[in-house]
């Protein structure tokens, strides 16, 4: 009898087990609905507590995520400060975790087993670098400025020196000395091209980002230009480089800070400016939000009702004597967004953590013109017609306008590029990812033949 008990036990065991189970251990990807991809990385950690990292290529996002929940036939994690959140179900007949995204509405999202190899995406000029035998010498250095160790690497083309040399400047966010956006390495593809061209290049981590000391978060533009300062400091005091052909080559954010070095740096050969804004940083921002929410497909009337509250609310943050005032002023400017219903509710102080900070307040005060107008060396300044965060139409007319005065000035629109210089369909952020070409070749060409007529 006791015998029968015990395989009635098992039998009932069986029965109140999952029909089918799978080990979440690994990789997997899929898309919310169908559109967006994305790739979830589960681990089980030494105390036996699952774990997970998601990363949306499109969106340039790499996270962990808390709250995560993993069973034989179920999963489950959330993103509390995107206020999203995923639970799925094992489906044995399509060998997938089926399932449900919500961030204020719901989508489906399937995830199905992948690899690193297959998660990785295609990037032949990268890869094509790794690939064919370099012309020039790579070496890990470091520079100092004001306590802040910055790390990085210092290509110096094969032959006989001393070689023209240029500082490459990032642009916005937490950027390593390859550029590194979007599954992207431009800086790297970029000194690459350079190098082989018979010029020194130095780039380097920014600040609290790789093997680069300091604190990002606590950093102003000022203070990023500060830096690219030592780095010039830096290339002045190697041997192989000749001190009177050093220039800067910056994009985005680094081509704010390429013509402020060359505007307060004589000694400076020359700067290219690459997708460096040419109006006022609020003008710019509220801009730029329009046309990325128009590449989405938002609605005009939902476009409008954001650009008049970017206007209201990127103003108070520009013009208010005192960050803490700023912060205050945005902060009413928001809530009553939300109490109107423009905005939803809780995203106010998500908002404001994100806008209200030392580094965006000045970015939005920054005037373009006068530092251009005070640049005398030459200068190269390079838009893409499809960039919609630097908008070509927009900035192009005045930074031409600032560098009437200056006969070495040669600005251009590329055709058919984007802000980081791919070759584009439409210009949009979700397409940076998702285009193989890291840097147009066109643009690379246009870059390094400049400077060689403008050193030689």
């Amino acid at each position: 009898m006791k015998r029968m008990l015990t395989s009635m036990a098992a039998v009932l065991a069986l029965a109140a087990s999952p029909a089918y189970a799978e080990d979440a251990q690994g990789l997997w990807t899929g898309s919310i609905a169908n559109s967006l991809r994305v790739t979830v990385k589960f681990d089980k950690a030494a105390d036996g507590k699952w774990e997970a990292t998601m990363s949306v290529p499109a969106q340039n996002l790499v996270t962990k995520v808390e709250n995560v929940t993993v069973t034989p036939d179920k999963i489950g994690f959330e993103l509390t400060k995107l206020r999203a959140s995923y639970t799925g179900t094992w489906n044995e007949q399509d060998q997938a975790w089926n399932g449900t995204w919500t961030q204020g509405r719901t989508a489906p999202l399937n995830l199905k087993r992948t690899t690193e190899e297959a998660a990785r995406p295609k990037r032949p000029q990268e890869e094509a670098i790794a690939a064919r035998p370099a012309t020039y010498t790579s070496t890990e250095v470091a520079f100092d400025n004001a306590g802040v160790k910055l790390a990085g690497t210092f290509t110096i083309p094969q032959g006989q020196g001393p070689f023209p040399a240029v500082v490459l400047v990032h642009g916005s966010g937490s950027i390593d000395r390859d550029g590194s956006v979007f599954g992207h390495k431009p800086l790297l593809v970029l000194a690459d091209h350079l190098s082989r061209q018979g010029i020194a290049v130095l780039r380097y981590d920014k600040r609290g980002v790789g093997k680069s000391s300091g604190k990002l978060k606590e950093a102003t533009t000022r203070d990023l230009a500060a830096d690219a300062e030592a780095a010039l400091r830096f290339l002045r005091s190697r041997p192989e480089v000749d001190g009177k052909r050093i220039g800067v080559v910056g994009h985005s954010e680094g081509g704010l800070v390429a013509p402020l070095l060359a505007s307060r740096d004589p000694q400076l050969a020359f700067v290219v400016m690459l997708a460096g804004p040419g109006v006022r940083g609020e003008r710019l921002l509220v801009e730029q939000h329009a046309l990325l929410a128009r590449a989405r497909g938002v609605p005009e009337a939902a476009i409008e009702k954001d650009r008049i509250l970017n206007r209201a609310l990127f103003a108070a943050m520009a013009n208010e004597p005192t960050l803490e005032a700023a912060r205050t002023k945005a902060g009413l400017i928001l809530a009553e967004a939300e109490r109107k219903g423009d905005l939803p509710a809780g995203l106010g102080a998500t908002a404001l953590e994100r806008f209200g900070t030392a580094w965006f307040r000045e970015l939005l005060a920054y005037e373009p013109a006068p530092v251009l107008q005070a640049v005398r060396q030459p200068i190269l300044v390079l838009n893409g017609e499809r960039d919609l965060q630097v908008p070509a139409d927009l900035d192009l007319p005045p930074i031409r306008t600032a560098l009437a005065g200056n006969p070495r000035a040669v600005v251009k629109e590329l055709p058919g590029l984007n802000h980081l210089f791919q070759t584009a369909k439409t210009g949009g952020i979700d397409e940076y990812g998702q285009i193989e070409e890291t840097f147009a070749p066109a643009a690379l060409d246009t870059i390094s033949g400049w400077i060689k007529t403008t050193v030689h």
